[in-house]
């Protein structure tokens, strides 16, 4: 049977998706989801796009589910300090955890540029770079379309109860 794009992707990331100090990332708020689901949305378009280009689209997807691989280092750093810093952190975590390349370093170092000062290295790092950011975007927005969404169905019901 012929592997599949699916079958490939979960290949690569399957041995972060149920390690438990990655599944910690699931009690982290990020962008109207959590850190984990945000990271396995990355690595799922850095995997599509950098095996489409043909570059070292393993690495590219590890990278990406591990670019958010900070856990509660961050929580009393104000919010620029937090930006800053976390790349750091989840470099490290992953260095720590599964170990990694110096490609696969400077994609989680950077994936914050410009707020991170240094520009990345690698095609790969400013594809993630890019698709972190290009995520978060759609994240926030549907995280705000289902709150206006919830507020509106508050407002009709207490309308409606109130018309009774």
């Amino acid at each position: 049977m012929a592997k599949t794009e699916k079958d490939d992707f979960y290949s690569i990331i399957e041995v972060y998706l149920n390690h438990p100090k990655v599944l910690e990332m699931m009690k982290y708020p990020h962008h109207g989801t959590n850190r984990y689901y945000h990271s396995l949305r990355v690595a799922k378009y850095t995997y599509i796009i950098t095996k489409a280009l043909h570059l070292n689209y393993k690495s590219a997807t590890k990278s990406a589910m591990l670019h958010d691989f900070y856990l509660d280092e961050v929580e009393k750093l104000n919010g620029n300090e937090k930006l800053k810093k976390h790349p750091t952190y989840a470099s490290q975590n992953a260095e720590k955890y599964f170990g990694l390349t110096k490609k696969e370093k400077d994609m989680i170092e950077k994936h914050m540029f410009p707020v991170t000062k240094i520009p990345p290295k690698y095609i790969e790092s400013w594809i993630l770079d890019i698709v972190d950011d290009a995520v978060a975007i759609y994240e926030r927005a549907n995280a705000i379309r289902i709150d206006i969404k919830s507020y509106a169905h508050v407002i009709i019901v207490l309308i409606m109860t109130l018309l009774k």
